[in-house]
């Protein structure tokens, strides 16, 4: 019984066969006259075109952003850099505006500013040599002022005194970071509009009026495992500290400004390896062989500043 079912399928499977090859041959023919000949039978229902489609402004902008740099790095974030960096001109702002005040005794301070006014007052101290009748008269905000006075040249404190404020400063706190983390630089493609846009015909080349941006840059948030030391190192890894309360007003602000100070010099390092100039590079070379897809006749991409944009459409529409 099983021979006999094998054999009728078998005779089954020799019957059609031919018919399969038939209809193959008349697949393919019109297969054929529809795209060799572009005769249209109706039933070959396709958006498939071999024409170039011309690539439009809204085509770039659906790109949005478009990361083409980074830079991975370590970097070394001081409570004395934030304190040259950002305290000393918060100081010499907060000092100018207090000089200028009818009623300096008057004036309700933030708690960071009561600790610069009070760095400010060591360091009058510390000039001083510890004078006992300075070290009394600094201690009234107006006479602290009056004594401050003569430190100003151009609204700005002497360098010395400067360097005496930071030192003060540094001895009620003092923190030091290690941080590593990452810089992206690209461009925000969505942001252009059709005066920062052009093709010219004649070169095949597409003209964006766009710089290089910073998209991202932080400390990174977690533990990262490093392979070769067999461990997990730390975005933020505290390498010394002193004087550190936490139970002051201001101290866990004090600490994110230091860790933000981690984050510029970061930035700082990133821009001095022409971070910018390889995502720029590297965003000509991504955007030609992306928009080559939907138009062969474009040869290339330019990212370019508004002068040299302004001077290369000129140039395109200047008769040859």
């Amino acid at each position: 019984m099983k021979e006999i079912r094998a054999r009728h399928a078998f005779r089954s499977r020799s019957f059609l066969q031919p018919l399969f090859w038939l209809a193959g041959i008349i697949a393919v023919a019109l297969f054929v006259l529809k795209f060799i000949f572009a005769i249209d039978f109706g039933f070959f229902k396709t958006t498939l075109s071999l024409r170039a489609t011309a690539l439009t402004l809204e085509d770039i902008k659906a790109v949005e952003t478009l990361v083409t740099a980074e830079y991975f790095g370590e970097v070394i974030g001081t409570a004395r850099d934030y304190i040259v960096r950002r305290a000393v001109p918060d100081t010499e702002k907060l000092l100018l505006r207090l000089m200028n005040d009818p009623n300096p005794a008057g004036v309700v301070l933030a708690p960071f500013e009561e600790t610069l006014l009070n760095g400010v007052r060591a360091a009058i101290v510390r000039r001083g040599g510890m004078n006992p009748r300075i070290v009394e008269r600094v201690t009234d905000r107006t006479g602290a002022l009056d004594m401050v006075k003569p430190e100003f040249q151009n609204n700005h404190l002497d360098p010395g005194f400067i360097e005496a404020l930071v030192e003060a400063l540094l001895t009620k706190r003092d923190i030091a970071y290690l941080a590593r983390g990452a810089v992206q630089a690209g461009y925000d493609l969505a942001r252009l509009d059709e005066t920062k846009y052009f093709k010219c015909p004649a070169e095949g080349t597409i003209y964006l009026s766009a710089e290089p941006t910073i998209l991202a840059k932080d400390i990174n948030p977690w533990f990262i495992y490093d392979p070769a030391a067999q461990n997990y190192v730390k975005g933020f890894e505290i390498i010394a500290q002193a004087g550190i309360d936490l139970e002051e007003e201001d101290a866990l602000d004090f600490i994110k400004a230091v860790k933000e100070e981690c984050r510029r010099r970061l930035l700082d390092d990133a821009l001095r390896t022409g971070l910018k100039e390889r995502a720029r590079t590297s965003a000509e070379e991504t955007l030609t062989t992306l928009f080559k897809i939907f138009d062969a006749r474009i040869n290339a991409v330019r990212l370019v500043g508004a002068e040299e944009f302004a001077r290369r459409k000129s140039a395109c529409a200047s008769p040859k």
